[in-house]
Parts: structure tokens; sequence; C-alpha cells
């Protein structure tokens, strides 16, 4: 069966072909049923590690929709799910190749622009999409989406200083929103691209290099890493951050976030 995974509502038998095929790739090991209390929740499953899909990759399909006359799919990478339909499992193994890493940074926090890091583990290199990118009072404001393409245009730069190609790298790349248009432009020059949960090297200097960038923008240290923080603590130094550029410096405000410009 043929199924069009653009789209983000499918009819009950191109549904049932889906998790068919997912029940499949789990007797096979390669991903893992994760039910949920949800009662709109039709089936959920993960990726298995050492098995060639990141456990940070899931697909969820929730229950018929009337209104819509069909079934919601939400997925990580719709790549991976379409290698499952077509049970081409020997591609799920990555090739034999040096990688690149890629993460972004400042993603999450109310000031400045955002980072871009590449690395190879023995170095980081990094651009920054400016914070116009991010407000409402710009040529290039935030609703026009343009900083996705000037993040991937950054990024593929960066690339580029590695002397990288599809035929000598292959990409391991972090799940956020700002990274999935990239994805795709990096596989469609061909390298074969994996989502992962980045750490190590590159998670560390990027947030180190990210933390530097922001003091020399606001001249203040108020920049936190939000991993290993609790909700109510990130609740907390985001309002104080936000508070601090609305006091010191209104025009590093990413004013193009709904949850700011509203505040």
């Amino acid at each position: 069966m043929n199924i069009d995974l653009t789209k983000s509502f499918y009819p009950t038998e191109e549904t049932g072909f889906i998790i068919d095929k997912l029940n499949q790739a789990s007797e096979r090991g390669l991903v893992t049923s994760k039910p949920e209390n949800n009662p709109y929740l039709l089936a959920s499953f993960t990726g298995v590690e050492g098995k060639g899909i990141t456990p940070k990759w899931n697909v969820k399909i929730y229950t018929y929709n009337k209104k819509k006359k069909g079934h919601s799919l939400v997925c990580v990478d719709k790549h991976v799910l379409g290698v499952l339909l077509e049970g081409d499992y020997d591609s799920l193994t990555p090739p034999d190749l040096q990688i690149l890493r890629i993460d972004d940074a400042g993603w999450g926090f109310p000031l400045c622009g955002v980072m871009v890091g590449v690395s190879d583990e023995q170095k980081v290199e990094t651009a920054i999409v400016p914070v116009e990118y991010f407000r409402d009072d710009t040529e290039n404001h935030f609703h026009t989406k343009l900083y996705l393409k000037k993040y991937s245009d950054l990024a593929i730069q960066i690339i580029e200083h590695f002397d990288a190609s599809p035929d000598t790298h292959r990409i391991e790349i972090c799940t956020g929103y700002v990274n999935q248009p990239l994805r795709e432009e990096l596989r469609k020059f061909g390298y074969d691209v994996r989502v992962v949960e980045i750490k190590g090297m590159l998670q560390d200097r990027l947030e180190e290099l990210f933390k530097e960038y922001v003091i020399e923008e606001v001249g203040s240290d108020i920049y936190y890493d939000p991993k290993g923080m609790k909700k109510l603590e990130i609740s907390q130094r985001y309002r104080e951050s936000l508070e601090y550029g609305k006091e010191h410096c209104p025009h590093k405000i990413k004013t193009g976030w709904n949850a700011i410009s509203g505040d």
C-alpha cells in the first residue's frame, strides 16, 4: 500500500496498515510499543537503542476524528516511518562513515537569537540566527518563518568547513523543531541523517558558547540551561530573563513568540 506520509490525517484502512507494519517492526525488536493513559491514543511506538532507530524517535496514532474524517498521526521523523512501512530494515543500519552532529541552543530562551552548532567530536563550530528573525517588528519577522531557512543555510555553511560530503560523513541531528527543515535539506543532498539525542562534547560546548553570546549581547549572565532543571525552576528563570530584557534590552526580546507578545 502506497501512503502519502506528508498528510496529517489517514483513513482507517491506511491507519490499520501502518499499525500492522509497526507491529511487525516491533516483533523484530526495532521499535517498541509505548502505551499511554490517553483515551484518544490508538497506538504509540518508540525506537529501540542499538537497533538503528533512536529511542528519541516516536510515532503516535490517534483515534478516528469524525470532523477530519481520519486518524491523526504525529511522528518525530516520517522518513523512518516510511522505511518501516516499506520493510527496508537493512537501511536502518547506519553507514560506516564519519559522523557530524548538529544541535541548537537558545530556542526556548526569551532573549537573543538561536545558535546552531556542528561538531565532529574534535571541534565545535557555531553560527547565530539573529534575534531579528524572532521579533515581530522586523522585515524578516518571526511569522515569516525565515529563521528556519537562515538556520539551515548557516548549518550547511558550517558543514562545508568540515570538508564533509555524503560519501564521507553521515549526520546525527537533534529532534528540535528548528532542525526539521535542515534535516530534510541534508537528505536532499544525499546525506544519511539520523534523529538522535545529542549528548557529550557538542551539547556541553554549545551551551557554554551560547551563554557567552548572551552575556555579550545583554551584559548579564542571565542565561540558564534548562536540562536537569525542574519545570517550576525553568518557569521562574524564564520570567526573570524576560523581565531583565524588558528593563535593560527590549530590542533583544523574541517578541514574535505568542507567549511573549501577549504577555
